[in-house]
Order: C-alpha cells, then sequence, then structure tokens
C-alpha cells in the first residue's frame, strides 16, 4: 500500500511538472539558433577550449581549425583574473577572498565585426582559513574552473541572441542591398 501510494504521488508530480512547462536541461531542443554555422575561434586562452567543447556538443555548429572557411570567427581579445581581499580578521589576516574573472570577445562575419564587443565578468566569494589552506585552494580551483564553463556558456549565449542575430540580419541586408540615400526627414527651403 505504501509502495502504491508513493509512486502514485511521484507520477502525480511529474505530471504536474510536465503541465507547467518544466523541462530538464539538456533535454529537447530548446537552444536558440546560431547566426552561423561553421565557426573557428582565434584564441588560444583556457576559455577559448571551453568554447570550442561545447560548440563541438551541439550538431548544428561546426568547428573549423581555420578561419579561411568559417561563416564566423569568435576572437577572444583578453582574458584576466583577479583575487581581491573582501574582509580581514582583527589579526589582519584575510578571511574572505573575491574571485574576479573577466572576458573579452568580438564576433567577425566574413571579416566584419558583427554586433558590440562581448565582455563578460563573472565573480565568486570565497571564504579562507589558515587551519584550511589545502582545502581552501581546492575550493578556489573549483570556482575558477566554474567560472570558467559559465563565461564559455555566456558567450555562446551571447552569440546565439536575438541582438546578434539582428546585428547579422542587418549586416548581411547592408552587404546584399545597394546603398540608397535616406530621404531627409525636414524640408529644405
Amino acid at each position: 500500500m505504501i509502495r502504491f501510494v508513493f509512486w502514485s504521488m511521484t507520477g502525480l508530480l511529474a505530471l504536474m511538472l510536465t503541465a507547467c512547462g518544466f523541462q530538464l536541461r539538456g533535454l529537447g531542443d530548446t537552444a536558440r539558433p546560431y547566426p552561423f554555422v561553421s565557426l573557428y575561434i582565434d584564441s588560444s586562452l583556457p576559455v577559448a577550449g571551453q568554447v570550442a567543447a561545447i560548440v563541438r556538443l551541439d550538431p548544428r555548429v561546426k568547428l573549423l581549425t581555420s578561419a579561411q572557411h568559417a561563416d564566423a570567427v569568435l576572437r577572444i581579445v583578453s582574458e584576466s583574473k583577479d583575487k581581491v581581499i573582501l574582509t580581514i580578521d582583527r589579526s589582519g589576516a584575510a578571511d574572505e577572498y573575491r574571485l574576479n574573472y573577466k572576458v573579452t570577445a568580438q564576433l567577425f562575419m566574413r571579416g566584419e565585426q558583427v554586433g558590440d564587443v562581448m565582455v563578460v565578468k563573472q565573480f565568486r566569494d570565497m571564504t579562507y582559513s589558515e587551519n584550511q589552506v589545502l582545502g581552501k585552494g581546492q575550493e578556489e580551483n573549483l570556482l575558477w574552473a566554474d567560472m570558467l564553463q559559465g563565461t564559455a556558456q555566456q558567450l555562446l549565449y551571447r552569440m546565439s541572441s536575438d541582438r546578434m542575430n539582428r546585428a547579422v540580419a542587418a549586416a548581411k541586408g547592408s552587404a546584399s542591398a545597394p546603398a540608397t540615400k535616406a530621404p531627409n526627414a525636414v524640408g529644405q527651403p
């Protein structure tokens, strides 16, 4: 009887979650389309490797090893890491740190920059204790890795954003349409 009630409640919960539109991450085709089919990543920074790893998982985009035949080129201009003391204890030792991670990137299509320069900033706060040096060192490394992956996902999200798609469409439209002079809104005497 208890098993029947448990499985009934579990089934009811699953039905309610699917009825409200809940969907687990990674299931279904909910990813936004990119304005390109092939991509070349112009960087040797660690975030470039993470972006490449995520792109390889997407069957809609082909990652190329050369910019010659790529529809788009992602140029990661800079990456910076910073560790700042947030709080100190009574003896003057650091008690809490803030880890800052910043990446600046640009997307190019047909040699022209598309959209604005993408600047992704992330930070994490962590406590510190002299008694747990090894554990806190491992925690710091995990936080850096988490920020690296989050930044790579944010770059890909921004490349698939509606704003980027509109910028690409505008660039394509201006490249294919002949230049016309806009009518003057103010009448000339």
